[in-house]
């Protein structure tokens, strides 16, 4: 398992597991979803290369963090 957060080469060099409305997913574990957003500050987002990460929790997917990939 990875520790930390990825770095925006460590996910681009991933195959994308899914194809979400703006974001590929990246990392999928039985409890754990890492998102690598396709969209920019020009679209709306925080900052460019926003990752997402989320986990299962509860029944439920849960967004536990924001951070931007470099």
């Amino acid at each position: 398992m990875h520790e930390g957060h990825y770095t925006l080469a460590e996910l681009r060099a991933l195959p994308t597991l899914a194809t979400g409305q703006a974001d590929d997913l990246k990392v999928e574990t039985r409890f754990r979803r890492i998102w690598l957003s396709r969209c920019t500050v020009a679209d709306g987002e925080p900052y460019n290369n926003k990752v997402s990460v989320v986990e299962y929790r509860q029944g439920r997917w849960v967004t536990v963090e924001y951070y931007q990939a470099q």
